[in-house]
């Protein structure tokens, strides 16, 4: 089989080997550029299109996560376990809350509440004020519906963050 290419070759004029060969360089050109040249530049100019974007993302991630360490070095609770607890008394005066108000225990790390016929969106307003301002954590919660309609029985044990929990 080569030797019959080669008899081929020799049996062309010059003229049309020297044509042959340029073609030869073409097509070798163009294939490399097909290969190798072009997806490496449309892949550089994909890439440059995405890099502002890209870039505008890590600045963001950067900001969160400087408000993420600034928000859990402010994480523990200011105070003693007394304080927290007058905090937790007012916040609940404060949301017209005592008079549903059954039981409030403390102790080292926990404070146990009990509520009893009390609306539960007006409830969890208050529970979410509560635990922004005092960085307390729910460790426990129960709610049961009250017999009277839109009302609920709750128990919430709340604990202080980085306590052992149970």
């Amino acid at each position: 089989m080569i030797e019959g290419l080669l008899q081929r070759w020799r049996a062309l004029a010059e003229r049309e080997r020297r044509l042959l060969g340029l073609c030869a360089v073409v097509v070798c050109a163009a294939a490399s550029y097909l290969l190798l040249i072009e997806p490496a530049w449309v892949g550089r100019e994909r890439i440059a299109a995405q890099l502002p974007g890209l870039r505008e993302q890590v600045a963001q991630i950067d900001l969160l996560s400087a408000e993420a360490r600034s928000l859990s070095a402010a994480a523990t609770p200011r105070g003693s376990m007394q304080s927290i607890r007058l905090r937790v008394d007012q916040s609940i005066d404060s949301a017209g809350l005592r008079g549903a108000l059954q039981q409030i225990q403390s102790n080292d790390s926990l404070i146990d509440l009990r509520f009893r016929g009390t609306a539960f969106a007006g409830w969890l307003v208050w529970l979410d004020g509560l635990l922004r301002e005092t960085r307390l954590r729910v460790s426990d919660l129960a709610v049961t519906r009250d017999t009277e309609a839109g009302l609920v029985s709750i128990r919430v044990v709340l604990e202080l963050p980085g306590s052992a929990g149970r």
